[in-house]
């Protein structure tokens, strides 16, 4: 994986900082993303709008623009497997540490298309990615819950545990 991130890096993204993101879920939760769909997109989708509003609060010069209105730049790398081979379904997601918005397009731009501005994310300290690791666990939980997949005691006991 590091090699795709680097090649990532160096060659696909454009010339800004990349941080590699990975989520691994708990043994008992694995079973869900590995058989239903539906859950692996839902883990996902909470995994990177999680990221993305993360981003976005620590871009400063971005605090003016809706979240709506910030796009992060990423690629997810789905894994169904361990280093060893054993079925353990995770992500890797290379994220480029910012946001994007769009900029007005130029009056001489007969194409209508609008540049993009770049807004750098500072201060991701281990206390940000704290946050991002406590929000993603309890948003996942409450989301397996909500579908039925797990039980409402274990999920309170899963988010409760460190």
């Amino acid at each position: 994986m590091a090699e795709t991130a680097a090649h990532l890096a160096d060659h696909i993204f454009p010339r800004l900082p990349v941080r590699q993101w990975v989520l691994s879920v708990p043994k008992c939760l694995r079973y869900f993303l590995r058989s239903d769909p539906k859950a692996l997109n839902t883990a996902l989708r909470i995994f990177l709008r999680v990221i993305h509003s993360n981003l976005h609060q620590h871009c400063a010069s971005a605090t003016g623009i809706d979240k709506r209105d910030a796009h992060i730049g990423a690629c997810v790398f789905i894994h169904r497997f361990g280093s060893s081979l054993n079925t353990h379904m995770h992500f890797h997601i290379c994220v480029i540490d910012g946001v994007f918005e769009a900029g007005a397009a130029s009056s001489d731009d007969k194409g209508g298309n609008a540049s993009v501005i770049f807004h750098a994310a500072s201060h991701l300290d281990a206390a940000a990615i704290a946050n991002v690791q406590s929000e993603v666990k309890r948003r996942i939980v409450c989301a397996f819950v909500k579908r039925g997949l797990l039980d409402g005691i274990a999920g309170e006991a899963m988010i409760d545990a460190q």
